[in-house]
Order: C-alpha cells, then structure tokens, then sequence
C-alpha cells in the first residue's frame, strides 16, 4: 500500500465524506467545492490504494505588511482506523513543505498542550510552541456552531470530546524553514 500525499483536487471530493464529521455536522460536497474555488484555501489529501485516508486543510493569509503570506493550517483529520502509523506526521509535513516551496514566511496552526498526539505531529515537523500564554477567545453569532459546552470547536477541533478521527487544532505552532 503506497501512500499517496497530494493537493486536493474536485474529484478527490466525494472520498472525504468518512472524514469530514464534526459533532454529527453533515459532509457538504457543496461546501467542499465552494471552498475549493478560492485560491486562498488549501486543502491536502492522504490517499492509500485510491481511498482518503487523511485531510488537512486550511487559509493563506495575506498580510498588510511586506512580510509574504502565512499558511493557517485549520483542521488535519485522519480516519481513525489509520492513526498512529505516521500518516498524520506526513501529510502535516507535506503541507509545511508546500508552504515552504511556495515563498509563504509561516505555517502555523493551533492546539492544545493535552492534544499530545497533535503536538507530536507539530514538533516533527519542525513546529515550535510560539507561547505559554496563548488564549483563545470565541465569538460564537450562530448556536449551531456552539460544540462542547460554550465553545466553537471548528477553530480548535482537539477539545476533550473532539471526535476520534480528528488529531486538533490552540496553544500556537509555528513551522518555520530548516
């Protein structure tokens, strides 16, 4: 079985149904192609024999300073019955290189320090801790985004009753060049 790591195409779409479920949230092909039709949001697929195995998506931001953009990597799901075999550490890996090879000045993404299997995946990757005191602050407009008591989970998946399938993103992780 060779595992295949790639930049998400449309007709990856329909594969991604087992791995997008948050909280009982319903997978919208709609919403996966509307995202995809912006070149600002990035989207990496982990394939094993033709099956999605692993997704990992997220934002360029554009800075209003000379710096070059940042990746904001949002969310990485692995399919639960592929974690813990490194699938989670390549695909991670694979897009801190994308943003490497393609003059972004940052990768970060979010978690929590008791997401241990997530902080493992970052600091593979090269991933520093950026603070001890980082604190997330969520403005919630729409009570279908309320998951796990008050807060939004979509901006930090690892919270302690995240699904199993997710590996979480809130303590802040950068992934800077070798």
């Amino acid at each position: 079985m060779a595992l295949l790591l790639e930049r998400l195409r449309a007709e990856d779409i329909p594969l991604l149904r087992p791995l997008v479920v948050y909280d009982g949230h319903r997978y919208s092909e709609e919403h996966a192609r509307a995202f995809m039709e912006n070149s600002d949001h990035l989207a990496f697929v982990a394939k094993l024999d033709g099956k999605a195995i692993g997704l990992l998506y997220g934002y360029k931001l554009t800075r209003m300073d000379d710096l070059p953009p940042q990746f904001f990597v949002y969310s990485v799901d692995i399919h639960p019955e592929y974690q813990d075999r490194g699938y989670g550490t390549k695909l991670f890996q694979y897009a801190v290189d994308y943003a490497r090879e393609n003059g972004f000045s940052e990768c970060f993404v979010l978690t929590e320090k008791s997401n241990r299997r997530a902080c493992r995946v970052y600091e593979k990757a090269g991933g520093v801790a950026a603070a001890e005191d980082c604190v997330e602050y969520d403005i919630v407009f729409n009570s279908r985004e309320k998951r796990w008591g008050t807060r939004h989970v979509d901006a930090c998946a690892s919270r302690a009753k995240a699904p199993p399938g997710i590996l979480g993103l809130c303590a802040r992780v950068q992934a800077r060049g070798r």
